[in-house]
C-alpha cells in the first residue's frame, strides 16, 4: 500500500520523533513544574530528568527549556488546559 509510508512520514514530522515520555517532560515543563517535581511525576532522578530535557532540546534544536516550551505550544505539541 503506497499510503502506509506517507502516513508515517506525515506522523513522525508531526511528532517530531518525540516519544510518549519526551512528550510528557514536555508537558510538565510547559505547565511549570521545577526539575524536582518533575522527575517525581514522572518516577526518575533529577539528573537523569535534566539530561532528558538537554536531549529533548537537542532532538527539536532549541536552545533551553524556554524555547522548548515556546516551541512546544507554538506547534501544540502538547494538550493545554
Amino acid at each position: 500500500m503506497p499510503n502506509e509510508g506517507r502516513s508515517f512520514v506525515e506522523a513522525s514530522r508531526k511528532d517530531f520523533g518525540l516519544t510518549p515520555f519526551e512528550r510528557q517532560i514536555i508537558a510538565l515543563t510547559v505547565a511549570g513544574y521545577s526539575s524536582q517535581e518533575s522527575a517525581k511525576r514522572v518516577g526518575i532522578s533529577e539528573p537523569a530528568l535534566k539530561r532528558r530535557l538537554s536531549r529533548i532540546c537537542d532532538k527539536l534544536r532549541v536552545a533551553n527549556p524556554l524555547e522548548l516550551i515556546l516551541f512546544a505550544l507554538h506547534r501544540q505539541l502538547i494538550d493545554t488546559y
